[in-house]
């Protein structure tokens, strides 16, 4: 059901996060394909049957600092965190559990600290896995919330 995503999954990313995020959070297909690329030990799928209704994009990055939307990523000579840049499932598949199992994917990588940008007032749901929330700020346009998991 979780596997590491391919190039092959490229197309089902993008459309999955086009689908789900407001249009201000939209992020080009080429900037996942460069994370993917670059990392791809931490982007995972979450295929139950033939399609693909779910992801999870993560890559060590520098703590204390949200990753920008749309940028391509480029490995970081001395990380300083584990970051959760992006997790998204399909509307239809929410409340199944999927989005968890994406989540404790990542958090088996041996890691620490882990840090995220919670956004659309998904804080309690990052709360759920130890994240704790350091500061608010705009981010996009919105109230989000940094948050790190020790």
């Amino acid at each position: 059901m979780i596997r590491k995503a391919t190039k092959n999954d490229f197309d089902s990313i993008d459309k999955i996060g086009t689908d789900s995020y407001p249009d201000n959070y939209y992020e080009g297909v080429e900037s996942f394909r460069s994370k993917l690329l670059a990392y791809p030990d931490g982007c995972f799928v979450c295929q139950p049957r033939n399609d693909v209704i779910g992801y999870i994009i993560s890559f060590p990055y520098i703590l204390f600092k949200p990753y920008p939307i749309n940028c391509y990523y480029k490995n970081i000579e001395h990380p300083t965190c584990y970051y959760i840049h992006d997790l998204c499932v399909l509307k239809e598949h929410r409340g199944s559990g999927y989005a968890s199992a994406l989540v404790n994917e990542v958090l088996k990588i041996k890691s620490y600290p882990k840090a995220l940008m919670s956004v659309l007032d998904s804080n309690k749901f990052w709360e759920r896995f130890g994240f704790k929330p350091y500061k608010t700020e705009m981010y996009y346009g919105m109230n989000s919330t940094y948050m790190i998991l020790d």
